[in-house]
């Protein structure tokens, strides 16, 4: 804080991965576990030791890059077994410097559904706007305009049971309807343990929902794809 002022918080560049679903070919499993693996060894590199302490807790025993890049898709696969067919993993990346992310992985559940009623004002009750049990203080609620519909988003800082602070994010936005299919509701939602993540993980956040409405909404070439597709394109 500089004269009383708020510092503002740091330009992220984000960029956002789907998980493959049950039920993709072995061999496009494979494929997504390779390239997976092979983008976290490029970033993990001779920066090991300073990405490990952001990795889940389970994932840092191992401390060469290939052991852990491996480690990380493979747990980013478990995190979408058995998932209805309804629900998709996203996994984002933060950046701060545009060769290596600062905050990775970054996962995001992703629910996409036939609204439940007409008017999708319901959406925004579900995300406790006025705040949880759990939350610490009142939400902050932001309103996202995308190309295929109005959302809004809910960030909240929540005390667990033991006493350790958290965040969490939900999000929701009615996508329209397209020639192929009627309007989609879509939900996201995220927790994240590190403190630093806190205050720019709602901006990745409210960018993944511009880029889902993308690839669900009218003008979309076809609706989130199987293994190895990104909500960028990349593969």
């Amino acid at each position: 804080m500089v004269n009383g002022l708020l510092p503002e918080a740091p330009d992220v560049h984000w960029l956002w991965w789907w998980v493959p679903s049950d039920g993709e070919p072995a061999e496009a499993l494979a494929q997504w576990q390779t390239s997976t693996a092979g983008l976290f060894t490029q970033w993990l590199g001779d920066g090991i030791t300073a990405v490990i302490p952001t990795l889940p807790a389970e994932l840092r025993d191992e401390i060469t890059p290939e052991s852990v890049a491996h480690d990380v898709a493979s747990w980013l696969r478990g995190r979408a077994a058995g998932l209805p067919t309804w629900t998709r993993i996203a996994w984002g990346a933060g950046f701060l410097d545009p060769e290596r992310p600062r905050w990775v992985p970054v996962v995001v559940v992703v629910e996409m559904r036939e609204p439940a009623a007409e008017d999708a004002g319901y959406l925004l009750d579900e995300l406790a706007p006025d705040g949880a049990p759990d939350d610490a203080r009142r939400p902050v609620v932001d309103y996202v305009t995308t190309t295929a519909g109005d959302g809004v988003r809910v960030a909240a800082l929540v005390r667990g049971p033991d006493g350790e602070a958290y965040a969490r994010v939900d999000a929701a936005l009615r996508v329209d309807a397209t020639d192929a299919h009627g309007p989609v509701d879509v939900r996201l939602s995220t927790r994240v343990v590190e403190q630093s993540l806190f205050g720019v993980v709602g901006q990745g956040v409210a960018e993944l929902m511009h880029l889902v409405a993308a690839e669900v909404g009218p003008g979309a070439a076809a609706a989130p794809g199987g293994a190895g597709s990104s909500v960028r394109g990349m593969s």
